[in-house]
């Protein structure tokens, strides 16, 4: 008999199972596939059980003898020095005399310290310590290995020659030839004539010839001078000085040009150039020109520190287009004065930290000017904030206290549509109580964390001043009636919450207080009004879960199936709060994140009126091995018992009881097929407020569509002239589309693309079309986009990109992986390079 297994003394019985089931069928019929489970094939035996089987025969010890013994793995072991390192020969047969002159013949081997020599035949005199290779020579160690016809080596001075070597770099995957290679010391490595290409030697596609290389294994560095490249044995560009790093490592010198073309700028080139100050700190100087509006200069510094962490931006130009100078700068930094930081960055109790986040530009034009991603096109607003926050001790330690002060630099790119500014914070103080702020503790066995019990109290006192600069900004971009305002909240509350495996209840008791004294724009004015609210809320919830033996067939191994209802109570009575001002506040929406909150207004200058009831009900579909979600449905409604009065701009005149049905739903299959819906349904319109429907299919890496829709149906707004605020009717203000992928036509080509359209204006809001050409060495990359933003004076922005990346080496030209990652979920490049493995050349 199915049925759901208690948690904590709670049980339901079988009819509980039709919703989930019902539900799981109608979304999942569409996309069922069959799916057939398979045990995973044993491991081989390891060299522990075959010695615990008794089938191994051990070496006996043999004092200071040593003996060269064969293993059953791959290990890697502790470095030698030179001086203490033996050496070992191998060959088919052996010739010479003691001490004097020794011959190796047929597959002859010299290995010391990592380093091995392999020839046909090996004349090796130790009274000169040289070893001459006939035939098939070959020298490698860790990374490099060298081939040829002959070769003469000192074995203990690491030194050398080699006629007409290959040689292959693994670390990078580079080879080459050349007349002639000195070995200088055991990471000096240099060559007369020579090639370089990252490329195999079956596809010399590119290629760099060298007068003379010098390759230095241990800095990881290449350097060539008197070069060629060579683009299919065609001859392209000369270089008399090439530098290359042969690893992933930094170092200073010039990286690759970018280049491109776009609508507002011309032609534009930047040539970076990277310094690495310390492996803490770099800096990237960005020199940049744009042929329609001239030089621009820029760079970029990073630091980082077990205190402190952060990047210091900037630019500056005179813009020959606009006759004027443009700049940009931006600080962002986190710093940690004392005290210690926990995992994820969160500051232990105690510790004393501060931030910095500045940022500004020139002119409300410049994000439209020289940003090439979406975001920085329809960039309206900088911040420039400091802040601090410390954790008192000793009696203190449930205390925060923390102040900030922020302004905001508000652009108006487009006269005719105001961007409205909000006030600034100069300053805000705040200080909190919580007695469940001290950290947690892990109970008697160290394998369960001890959850506190008990009441959850908290209080805080904010004191905020705000101010707005009327004379430094347009009159109608003032956030509201005043000039400057003293806002003082106290805010308190005392939970006492029961949680257990099987359900969860949590009554709460909570107060409001707020204090304003506010400076008006105009006299008559009304003074601004305070008010003191309590707020009673309970939030409970049940949870149910049973084994789903008919969904194996569907997922392919055990799954579970929960029913989790929520109810959720909150009452707050009505105040006037008309001739409240806002300066922080919004409305929160309603969606289920918002539904099961005490107010729906974010910031600190409304609280709602309430007399409602929540009721949720949320099904999963878990993997019963790993606990892994792969579906989950949520309904939920709220009941109104009185209608709200408290609307964001004044009172709501008739206010309704009735409120939307929410539903989401979530979906993660096992062939890496994912879907997101969710609905808010509005029966008295018989119409949906909002929907968002989105579904994404990734199969393997490289291979991925997206598809993505999304409306929304604003309610009327009030008209508030104490906010600044035009009485605006209902209307449906979202309405789009959009579609990506990313998928390959064939073994060396794939397509990248996004298209995004406003079903509101009839326009496309944005278009990407680009293709990657991935072949052994390199890939060519090309995009073309456009931007649309009906808002600014040049409402589109056209860019052409292209990209040529030799693996390896570098690149050429701007670089649009960047838009392709902000454009498309789920890209990944085609060239993305693998790590060459640590036992690769293991001998």
């Amino acid at each position: 008999m199915n049925h759901y297994r208690r948690r904590a003394g709670f049980c339901a019985p079988l009819f509980l199972a039709l919703a989930p089931r019902v539900m799981m069928g109608v979304v999942m019929l569409h996309f069922a596939l069959p799916a057939n489970a398979q045990a995973p094939a044993p491991l081989p035996p390891t060299a522990q059980s075959l010695a615990n089987a008794g089938n191994t025969i051990l070496i006996p010890d043999r004092g200071e003898v040593t003996v060269l013994k064969l293993d059953d793995q791959l290990r890697l072991g502790k470095p030698i020095e030179d001086g203490k390192a033996l050496t070992f020969t191998s060959s088919d047969s052996i010739d010479g005399v003691v001490d004097r002159e020794m011959v190796l013949r047929g597959r002859a081997q010299i290995r010391r310290n990592g380093a091995v020599l392999k020839a046909d035949e090996v004349h090796y005199d130790p009274d000169t310590d040289i070893a001459d290779l006939v035939g098939n020579a070959e020298m490698s160690k860790g990374n490099v290995t060298f081939k040829g016809p002959t070769a003469q080596f000192k074995v203990d001075a690491r030194e050398g020659e080699m006629k007409t070597p290959s040689y292959e770099l693994r670390d990078n995957r580079a080879t080459g030839t050349a007349d002639k290679l000195t070995i200088q010391s055991s990471d000096i490595f240099v060559f007369d004539n020579a090639t370089y290409s990252t490329c195999t030697p079956q596809n010399l596609d590119w290629y760099f010839s060298v007068d003379r290389m010098e390759i230095d294994n241990e800095q990881k560095e290449m350097v060539g001078t008197g070069g060629v490249l060579h683009v299919f044995d065609v001859p392209v560009a000369y270089v008399p000085y090439i530098t290359a790093p042969t690893a992933n490592q930094r170092r200073s010198g010039i990286l690759s040009p970018v280049a491109g073309y776009n609508s507002n700028n011309g032609f534009d080139i930047t040539q970076p150039y990277y310094v690495d100050i310390a492996p803490n700190r770099d800096l990237l100087v960005l020199p940049r020109y744009m042929s329609d509006r001239g030089l621009q200069l820029g760079g970029q510094y990073r630091f980082l520190d077990p205190s402190y962490v952060g990047t210091l931006a900037g630019d500056y130009m005179h813009d020959i287009k606009t006759g004027t100078d443009r700049w940009r700068y931006d600080w962002q930094q986190r710093q940690l004065f004392s005290g210690a930081m926990g995992p994820g960055g969160v500051p232990m109790p105690g510790s004393w930290t501060g931030y910095a986040n500045i940022a500004r530009v020139s002119d409300s034009a410049y994000p439209t000017d020289f940003s090439q991603s979406i975001a920085g096109v329809v960039t309206s607003q900088f911040r420039q904030e400091l802040g601090t926050s410390k954790g008192l001790t000793g009696d203190l330690s449930n205390w925060i206290v923390s102040a900030k002060a922020t302004t905001f630099q508000t652009l108006q790119p487009d006269p005719i549509n105001i961007v409205q500014a909000p006030y600034n914070l100069l300053p805000n103080i705040t200080a909190s109580y919580n007695n469940r702020l001290t950290p947690t503790v892990a109970d008697p066995t160290s394998k369960y964390v001890a959850l506190p019990s008990g009441p959850t109290n908290t209080f805080s006192v904010d004191f905020s001043r705000f101010q707005y600069n009327i004379q430094g900004n347009l009159a109608a971009t003032a956030p509201g009636a005043y000039s400057q305002a003293d806002r003082t909240i106290l805010r308190g509350a005392m939970a006492y919450p029961e949680i257990t495996p099987g359900y969860y209840i949590t009554p709460k008791i909570s107060f409001q207080a707020n204090n304003y004294n506010a400076t008006a724009l105009n006299p008559g004015t009304a003074p601004a009004q305070g008010f003191v609210l309590p707020t009673f809320s309970v939030d409970s919830g049940l949870a149910f879960e049973r084994d789903a033996a008919e969904l194996h067939s569907f997922f392919g191994r055990d799954m579970v199936l929960t029913m989790e209802p929520r109810a959720f109570y909150v009452y707050t009575p009505y105040q006037n709060q008309s001739n409240t001002p806002l300066f922080d506040t919004a409305d929160g929406g309603y969606g289920l994140s918002q539904i099961f909150t005490e107010n729906n207004f974010i910031g600190g200058d409304r609280v709602a009126d309430n007399n409602k009831l929540t009721m949720g009900l949320t099904s999963r579909m878990l993997e019963a091995s790993s606990g892994a979600e792969r579906a989950v449905f949520t309904l939920a409604q709220r009941q109104e018992f009185t209608g709200q009065k408290v609307g964001l701009y004044g009172t709501v005149v008739d206010p309704s009881t009735y409120s939307d049905t929410l539903g989401a739903a979530s979906v993660r299959l096992l062939g890496n097929f994912s879907a997101d819906v969710f609905a808010d349904y509005n029966a008295q319109l018989n119409q949906f407020a909002q929907t968002t429907y989105g579904a994404s299919w990734r199969p393997t890496p490289g291979r991925s569509l997206n598809i993505g829709y999304q409306t929304l149906w604003t309610p009327p707004t009030v008209a508030s002239p104490q906010n600044n605020v035009l009485a605006a009717p209902a209307a449906t203000t979202v309405n789009q589309y959009n579609i990506s992928g990313q998928w390959p036509i064939t073994r060396e080509i794939s397509v990248v693309g996004r298209w995004g359209y406003d079903a509101l204006t009839s326009k496309t809001l944005n278009t990407l079309a680009a293709m990657e050409w991935t072949r052994d060495c390199w890939t060519f990359r090309a995009a073309y986009s456009q931007i649309t933003n009906p808002t600014l004076v040049t409402p589109l922005t056209t860019q052409i990109l292209f990209q040529v990346e030799f693996r390896g080496f570098g690149s050429v030209g701007s670089n649009p992986v960047d838009i392709m990652k902000l454009n498309v979920p789920g890209y990944l490049p085609t060239s993305k390079p693998i790590p060459p493995s640590t036992y690769e050349n293991y001998q």
